[in-house]
């Protein structure tokens, strides 16, 4: 029993040790980015995408809004190829250069292409 005490003791110091040298490098973080890019996509439709970082580099996401205004924010994910953003319940966004296509889920839960053959365009939001 006093094996077991002595364990716990030595790992709640060891955790109290770590969390005052994270307090202690506490530092402001800020978000950068922001600027809108419109992406015009097969049949005419419209998506606007603005691309953030947090200043420490733990965090890229994007602000996406669709063609029926309803705006998702999603944190970038991993990829093999191009840059990938997703919440893995609704919308995936991909990019690579100036394209882009939105995935989302259909009605048995797989993900479907929704908006494809995205390019940045010259309109500003």
């Amino acid at each position: 029993m006093r094996i077991k005490s002595s364990g716990i003791l030595s790992c709640a110091i060891i955790l109290a040790a770590a969390c005052c040298c994270i307090a202690g490098e506490a530092q402001n973080l800020t978000v950068t980015g922001g600027e809108a890019i419109t992406y015009q996509c097969e049949n005419g439709v419209q998506i606007v995408a603005r691309y953030y970082s947090i200043s420490d580099k733990s965090l890229d996401f994007v602000k996406v809004r669709l063609p029926n205004d309803k705006e998702y924010t999603l944190p970038q994910a991993l990829s093999g190829s191009g840059v990938r953003y997703s919440d893995d319940r609704e919308l995936v966004w991909w990019t690579k250069g100036a394209s882009a296509f939105a995935e989302m889920r259909d009605q048995n839960g797989d993900w479907q292409v929704k908006y494809n053959n995205c390019a940045e365009s010259d309109n500003k939001q």
